[in-house]
């Protein structure tokens, strides 16, 4: 007996150093979809992840809980046993977090963000300022990426990114629209003239994001997309380098109007050809998070501040409203 007890401490102390109930989630979706490849596509993991999940708790465990054949798995008793306790488990640790969480109902705690490195320099730490004057209890850690991060793979509450197609595995809002626009500086259009037409801005230094592969394009008369030819005399693969270049006069530039508002408003940057649309689809600002969190007041409440704050005519957008408006009476 006392062999027996000891034997079960120390699986207790193995289990728990272990993330126990993410594996148990990733167990129970397996059987659920009937599939380790449909139970990744629903957990937005990667088959191998899940595969790697369910080895680890076996591990952990000791015993089998899954024989697996070429094309599908059997439950083995163990894991029929598991399988009938962990779901009641977890539905018991869902209803008492809920609960928990209901005795603050004002956002308090870390607020943990990722987004862009260029919107999150230009526009979040000011945005969180201002937030945080109305929610003094709330703190913020910013994950600075250009690459996207997976909100089930890594401990985020809230992704803000910039896309024309937003994944459709988490919830989402959309803060607002993301224009772009051609633009210079005085110093350089001064310099080598104001491009009218297209085929005149292919004939200007063109600064370049190699890896942004929908910019430098125009419709033809047929309605396709074809790339500009432009003098391409700087490539980086950063937006805020190519800002940087475009300040320094370097030649023209296509970036997203929150990057330039400042710069166009002070005259340090002229925007040019903007009655043509940059970009063949329409990008938006999002901010995206996991369904059960939403009701998190710290999540919630930041989301709506975004969407309040920014609305649909971003102060970064000011000037490109009044130049629309002006274009619009004298047609």
């Amino acid at each position: 007996m006392m062999i027996l007890n000891k034997s079960v401490s120390a699986l207790k102390m193995k289990i728990d150093n272990y993330s126990i109930f993410r594996h148990l989630e990733i167990f129970i979706k397996v059987i659920e979809c009937n599939s380790f490849s449909a139970a990744a596509q629903k957990l937005n993991l990667t088959p191998s992840s899940v595969s790697r999940s369910i080895s680890q708790l076996e591990e952990q465990l000791g015993v089998v809980l899954l024989k697996r054949t070429t094309r599908t798995f059997v439950l083995t008793e163990p894991g029929q046993y598991l399988l009938s306790r962990a779901q009641h488990l977890l539905e018991e640790l869902d209803e008492s977090l809920v609960n928990t969480a209901s005795f603050h109902r004002h956002p308090q705690g870390q607020l943990r963000i990722t987004c862009s490195i260029a919107f999150g320099v230009c526009h979040l730490m000011r945005l969180y300022g201002d937030y945080r004057k109305m929610n003094p209890d709330v703190s913020l850690f910013v994950d600075l990426n250009d690459q996207n991060v997976n909100l089930n793979e890594e401990n985020f509450d809230i992704a803000l990114r910039i896309t024309a197609n937003p994944p459709t595995n988490f919830a989402l809002r959309k803060i607002c629209n993301i224009n772009w626009v051609y633009c210079a500086s005085r110093d350089y259009l001064e310099r080598r003239g104001v491009p009218k037409t297209l085929e005149e801005l292919e004939e200007h230094d063109c600064l370049i994001n190699p890896n942004v592969c929908d910019n430098w394009v125009y419709q033809d008369s047929e309605g396709r997309s074809r790339p500009l030819q432009g003098n391409s005399v700087i490539e980086v693969n950063s937006t805020l380098g190519l800002q940087h270049a475009a300040l320094q006069h370097q030649g023209i530039v296509s970036l997203p109007t929150y990057m330039l508002g400042d710069h166009i408003t002070n005259g340090r940057l002229v925007p040019v050809l903007t009655e043509y649309n940059i970009k063949e689809h329409e990008y938006s600002l999002f901010a995206l998070y996991h369904p059960g969190h939403y009701q998190d007041p710290k999540i919630r409440s930041f989301i709506d501040f975004l969407v309040e704050n920014i609305t649909d005519r971003p102060v970064w957008d000011e000037w490109l409203m009044s130049s629309r408006a002006e274009n619009s009476e004298e047609v």
